[in-house]
């Protein structure tokens, strides 16, 4: 009977322990948490702040960043009697203009402002994106749509950022057929300091740009992501090395154009920063 007892007794004491483990399961205690460290969710990786519409005629940009809103971008209208009417954007303060040449997806220079944004946030940086012609809202003279003369639009932005801009630096920077033109604009008489080519093709219909980089005329950076294939990136590398002094090749293990400036929270990735240095002559 002892024994009977004794074992009643012991099943009796560990369902009362159960109990209580799972009343504290239930209800921790006051400032605690239930959950083990390894229970607890890991960071999240940084993601951008949800994006704006812009107002008046920027609004056909869509949405952008909320450092885009906020950069005080103004519209404006380059006007040339041979070349026509270029479409473009300004923003920023400063002795140092960046001419930024869109590539061909999205709707002209829109696709530069969350990256223009993160340049004219530096002091003595400004802007200048303009619509390529046969782009957004540029209305130009003739068949200006191939990449040669495409350097004429490119012209009319560098007379405006020396002009009335009163810049002391003109950097033209593109993205993928942007970079290719700004190339070109190198190798022309158009009176640039530097130029950054991000993505841009090493050719053009069938036609080495800027003759392999023996024809660039200032020093030039490019950025060519190993994912666009081993001939883009060795023509990219060749051009450089053909370059002026000065010249530096940047590589990149993945992106096209702008998506090689900005990280997902739209700050500059390490690629994005060195741009800005390029820009800035650092």
């Amino acid at each position: 009977m002892r024994s009977r007892f004794g074992a009643v007794t012991t099943l009796l004491t560990l369902a009362a322990l159960a109990l209580a483990g799972c009343g504290a399961d239930e209800e921790p205690a006051a400032g605690g948490s239930s959950a083990s460290p390894e229970q607890t969710p890991s960071s999240s990786p940084p993601t951008a702040a949800p994006w704006q519409p812009l107002t008046g005629p920027l609004s056909r940009c869509g949405p952008q960043p909320a450092a885009a809103a906020d950069a005080g971008f103004v519209p404006t209208t380059l006007e040339d009697e041979e070349v026509g009417r270029i479409s473009a954007v300004t923003a920023g303060s400063g002795p140092t203009v960046a001419i930024l040449l869109h590539q061909t997806d999205g709707n002209g220079a829109c696709g530069w402002l969350p990256y223009a944004a993160q340049l004219v946030a530096e002091p003595g940086v400004q802007v200048l994106a303009i619509d390529l012609c046969g782009y957004g809202e540029s209305e130009c003279t003739g068949d200006r749509s191939s990449g040669p003369a495409q350097v004429d639009a490119v012209a009319v932005a560098v007379r405006e950022a020396r002009t009335r801009m009163k810049a002391a630096r003109v950097v033209v920077v593109g993205a993928s057929m942007g970079g290719s033109v700004a190339l070109m604009a190198a190798a022309s008489p158009v009176e640039v300091d530097a130029v950054a080519d991000l993505s841009g093709p090493v050719d053009w219909d069938g036609m080495e740009v800027v003759d392999g980089g023996r024809a660039l005329r200032v020093p030039v950076l490019v950025a060519m992501a190993d994912g666009e294939g081993e001939d883009q990136v060795a023509g990219a590398r060749a051009i450089v090395d053909a370059a002026p002094q000065g010249s530096r090749f940047e590589p990149a293990e993945s992106g096209h154009g702008y998506d090689l400036l900005l990280d997902r929270a739209d700050q500059p990735t390490p690629l994005g920063s060195a741009v800005l240095g390029w820009v800035r002559g650092e």
